[in-house]
């Protein structure tokens, strides 16, 4: 009686269970890619975000500077920035009028977005919303007219712009 026991009892797993093991492993693995990646974008996205904040910063510090000429500051056509190369170098150890430099911190500023930010742009002008002045630093091609409107900023979940807002 002992000896059919024995022989009914199974040792080992088997290739089904081996099989079911792998797949839930894999699933797990395929998880944490997708994990991965999104905290990678994530990451990305907040890199970016930082570097708009630092340039919008730079250009009211900017405008604060040369407060004659804020009008030419909010009024300037803001082109985008050209891509590598250097900054121009015009008002550097250089005696500039405040026309002058407020055209060359415009040149400065928009050469700072392309080339810190992907597909960088900056304007500046005033908020249609309240009375303060709204810097809009933007990337990956999308145009800063659309991240303000006379209701507000634009916060959907895809906009990649920052807006600051600065009291005159």
């Amino acid at each position: 009686m002992s000896l059919v026991k024995t022989l009914n009892r199974q040792n080992g797993v088997s290739l089904l269970e081996v099989l079911i093991a792998l797949l839930v492993l894999a699933i797990g693995i395929l998880g944490f890619a997708g994990l991965q990646m999104s905290s990678l974008n994530q990451s990305t996205d907040a890199n970016h975000r930082v570097t708009a904040v630092l340039i919008a910063q730079d250009a009211v510090e900017r405008m604060e500077l040369n407060p004659a000429q804020r009008d030419a500051y909010l009024d300037a056509n803001w082109s985008a920035g050209t891509l590598g190369g250097s900054p121009s170098a015009t008002c550097i150890n250089a005696t500039c009028s405040s026309n002058e430099m407020a055209t060359w911190d415009i040149a400065q500023l928009s050469w700072q977005a392309a080339n810190q930010l992907p597909g960088g742009r900056i304007t500046a002008s005033d908020c249609p919303f309240n009375n303060l002045t709204c810097i809009v630093v933007s990337w990956d091609t999308q145009d800063p007219a659309t991240c303000i409107s006379a209701v507000g900023i634009n916060v959907t979940s895809g906009s990649k712009c920052f807006v600051l807002e600065a009291a005159r």
